[in-house]
């Protein structure tokens, strides 16, 4: 078969089965975007292995099954991620309710300053927004949402800055942590 026969071929089964692909998919996923994703990737999958494939049998069930595999495939990542997310979250809350005084109370007035002026030194580094957004949660004590709609940022953006800001403070006080 030639190559620009087998192009016409490849474009012929994606616009035949591309829409209908997506759909199912979506069914799945529930995300039309990572839905059109993972139609495309099977598609790629098809092209890199289309001197294997038969073209001549009925190649919709083959479509639809990886699809499908696809999709389960996809979601359990997801669920994969949701338990390490929430296993994070669930971290952070609690080293959150740890008071810092706590955790310096053996710590003698002059390692206290240093690890203050370090602690000042790392906020006036970081980027303006994340230091506003770091700010907004432990000092004026505001919970991700508060602080989402104050900003008009998503939740997980204001996730994003505080574990930066956070990252910034454990590299910063590293020899005291």
């Amino acid at each position: 078969m030639r190559t620009a026969n087998k192009h016409f071929t490849f474009n012929s089964l994606f616009n035949r089965y591309y829409a209908g692909l997506r759909v199912y998919c979506e069914s799945f996923t529930g995300n039309q975007q990572v839905a059109e994703d993972l139609v495309q990737d099977v598609f790629v999958h098809v092209w890199t292995k289309r001197t294997d494939l038969n073209f001549d049998d009925s190649i919709r069930p083959y479509l639809y099954k990886s699809v499908h595999n696809a999709a389960i495939q996809y979601l359990r990542r997801q669920q994969v991620k949701d338990r390490y997310n929430a296993h994070v979250k669930t971290k952070l809350t609690e080293a959150e309710s740890i008071p810092f005084e706590w955790v310096a109370i053996d710590v003698d007035p002059a390692e206290q300053n240093e690890i203050q002026s370090l602690y000042q030194q790392a906020l006036q580094q970081l980027p303006a927004q994340t230091r506003e957004i770091f700010l907004c949660s432990r000092e004026k004590e505001m919970k991700y949402a508060e602080i989402a709609e104050l900003t008009g940022l998503s939740v997980k953006s204001i996730e994003y800055h505080i574990s930066k800001a956070l990252e910034m403070f454990r590299t910063v006080l590293k020899d005291y942590l």
